[in-house]
This record gives C-alpha cells, sequence and structure tokens, in this order.
C-alpha cells in the first residue's frame, strides 16, 4: 500500500528548496507526492527528483483560474510524469448560480482532458457543505460535473458537520472518488491534528475506499512540531489505522 504527501503540507520547504522538500517526504516513509505548483521546473527536472528520491506522482492541483489559462500545460506534466489525475482544489461556492458555473466549467475541462486519458477531479473545503435551496453545494457540483471525480477531503467533510463514511459511501458505490485526502479533525474542536490523534474514522473510509485501489494522499495543515516531524507522525498514524 502506498501513501503520499500533498506537497502543500510543506509548501515553506518546497519554496526554499524543492529537492530537500522530496528529499523529507521520502524520509518521513512517503512513497508519493501531489503536486501544488510546479515551482519553476519542467517535468523532466522533476521526473529526476522524484527518482533520486524513489517517489512517484500521484496527481496535481491546479486552481480553477489555472485550469482557465493553462489546461493544456496541466496535461502535458501529467502525461509526462505518468499521473493520471488533475484536481481543482477551490471554488468559492458563495451562490448556487455560481456553484453551477463552476462545475460546468470543470465538466468541459474533464471532458476535454479525458480524451488524453486524463481525469479532471475536485477537492472540497468546508464551503462546499453549504446549503443551497436544501442541497449541500458539493451535491450540486457533483450533479453538473458528471466526468469530474470528487477527492474527499475528510477533514473539512467532518468540519463542515457531516459524517465522511456516510457521505462517501453512495460516492463510492457510484465510481465517483478518484483519491482520498488524509487529514485529521481533533476530537474538541476544529483544529488539525496528526493522524490517529482525532476522531475521523480513517477504517471505516477505507472500507469503502481502499488504499490498494485508491491513492490515499496526506494533508498536514497545522503543526504542533516541526515540519518533518509532523508529515512522519501522520503518515505512521495512518499507516497504523490503514495497514
Amino acid at each position: 500500500m502506498e501513501i503520499s504527501l500533498q506537497l502543500w503540507s510543506i509548501k515553506e520547504e518546497v519554496e526554499e528548496d524543492f529537492a530537500h522538500a522530496l528529499e523529507l517526504t521520502a524520509q518521513a516513509g512517503y512513497q508519493g507526492v501531489e503536486f501544488a505548483g510546479y515551482h519553476g521546473k519542467s517535468p523532466a527536472q522533476l521526473w529526476e527528483l522524484l527518482a533520486t528520491y524513489n517517489l512517484k506522482a500521484v496527481s496535481t492541483h491546479a486552481g480553477i483560474d489555472r485550469l482557465r489559462m493553462a489546461l493544456d500545460e496541466e496535461i502535458e506534466y501529467a502525461k509526462a510524469l505518468g499521473y493520471r489525475l488533475i484536481v481543482c482544489p477551490w471554488s468559492e461556492c458563495k451562490t448556487g448560480e455560481q456553484v453551477i458555473e463552476d462545475a460546468k466549467f470543470l465538466e468541459s475541462c474533464a471532458k476535454k482532458a479525458l480524451k488524453e486519458g486524463i481525469t479532471i477531479g475536485y477537492h472540497n473545503h468546508n464551503q462546499e457543505f453549504r446549503k443551497f435551496g436544501g442541497r449541500y453545494a458539493m451535491d450540486i457540483m457533483l450533479e453538473h460535473m458528471p466526468s469530474v471525480k470528487f477527492e474527499p477531503d475528510v477533514f473539512w467533510i467532518a468540519y463542515g458537520l457531516v459524517d465522511p463514511v456516510r457521505y462517501l459511501k453512495p460516492l463510492a458505490a457510484a465510481g465517483r472518488i478518484a483519491a482520498i485526502h488524509a487529514k485529521e479533525l481533533d476530537h474538541e474542536g476544529p483544529d488539525n491534528v496528526y493522524i490517529g490523534q482525532g476522531k475521523i474514522d480513517f477504517a471505516g473510509i477505507a472500507a469503502l475506499c481502499p488504499p490498494n485501489k485508491y491513492p490515499w494522499i496526506v494533508e498536514q495543515e497545522e503543526f504542533s512540531s516541526d515540519h518533518f516531524d509532523g508529515i512522519s507522525k501522520s503518515y505512521q498514524g495512518l499507516r497504523k489505522i490503514i495497514g
């Protein structure tokens, strides 16, 4: 089973020294990465860095404006580096109309990317669990972008006061999930703690989306220790829970 790291977790290290950031990722136990930008590196340069530390790219995050301006370039990065998932990580979800507009745009991206063997995904935060007309924004989005897969961030689902296992069960059965973002929610409050120290039912999620079939990607946004220690603890915590 492979566990990857969303490199946004250690964005300061990535910005300062991409190679060192990848070295830390590998030393913490991770087998793969999800990009959050390329910091001026070409696909060839990234390929060499990944090979140096025995890591593979599983996906990337690309904002909606980036997809508007450079979808073709994102597809080329994906093809060159061997991953097949490009994930949009944000919609403001301010109005029901804007939710539908963003979803329809992502659907157009997905139809184009699928011709190249690439899947477009969407990653939630908590605003997708606002309701418009009695329905979650996330459900409205999924309805209007049937070719787009879902990369659920289980922290933000739970933060939005929704049970991740209950919410993901029908989506997993329908084949809508592309990957899992593993992030832990504190028992007592809204903080992001290390995996295994909070209340997310990762075992229940793994039963729906087994890690030998779905990419599992750790994202750590808050740290109570240094970044290397933090990403290591979340890796070890997740490994203990899901094997």
